[in-house]
């Protein structure tokens, strides 16, 4: 005989089918991460060089030649006065010839008027002393980047506070507003703080600074400002 015929199994059943989540129970969405901060300046460049002495910038500059080294020429020097070798005032003009797509600020801590009109006079875009804070610092040179010049509050002062009794001064053929600019410049003031103050606009600040330096027959406001305070220009 045959043997009997094996029963079929019953299927197995699938397991039930997994219940997409509704609505409420959907998993949401991590929220967007915020913007991150631009990147500081200091960042972003070479850490600036730090070289001992007016004769070691002249030999770095000497050792790249007609080229240029990574990232560029600095656009702002921040010179000592008081240097081994050469002085800082004593250089300066070496330095504006050698760089001359650079600008010089003075960071030192003499304070006498004769070495600040002997810096200005050499062509420093600014004079800081050392106790300068971070923030005069950049103001600073950010200022001299931008073709202006700026002397921190304390060295302005004593500026104005070195002068003499006044001896006769010469005629540039200054308006009374042209001085008045000059006296600002004097001070250490930038040309927008300069409309802010006299109550202009930024324009005409320039036009006056700009008749100042044809008068006067100077270049820049460097240049200016130390006409100014050697020949007494200005009055406190």
């Amino acid at each position: 005989e045959a043997p009997p015929a094996e029963e079929a199994s019953p299927a197995e059943e699938a397991p039930p089918a997994e219940e997409a989540p509704s609505a409420a129970e959907a998993t949401p969405e991590p929220p967007p991460e915020p913007p991150r901060p631009p990147e500081p300046i200091w960042e972003r460049r070479p850490a600036p060089e730090v070289l001992a002495s007016v004769e070691a910038v002249l030999a770095r500059v000497d050792s790249v030649g007609k080229g240029e080294p990574e990232g560029g020429w600095p656009e702002v020097v921040l010179l000592d006065v008081n240097l081994p070798g050469l002085s800082g005032i004593e250089g300066l003009s070496q330095l504006k010839s050698r760089l001359p797509g650079s600008v010089v600020v003075m960071l030192t801590i003499r304070d006498d008027a004769e070495t600040i009109y002997a810096a200005l006079g050499a062509g420093a875009s600014g004079y800081l002393l050392k106790s300068a804070s971070p923030d005069e610092l950049l103001a600073a040179i950010r200022e001299a980047r931008a073709g202006g010049m700026l002397m921190q509050r304390q060295v302005a002062r004593l500026v104005l506070a070195s002068f003499e009794a006044r001896a006769t001064v010469p005629d540039y053929g200054l308006t009374p507003r042209e001085t008045e600019v000059l006296g600002e410049m004097v001070a250490g003031h930038t040309q927008p703080q300069i409309a802010d103050r006299l109550f202009v606009s930024l324009s005409t600040v320039n036009s006056h600074v700009q008749n100042i330096y044809a008068k006067l027959h100077v270049h820049n406001g460097s240049a200016a400002v130390a006409k100014a305070v050697r020949e007494r220009l200005v009055g406190e």
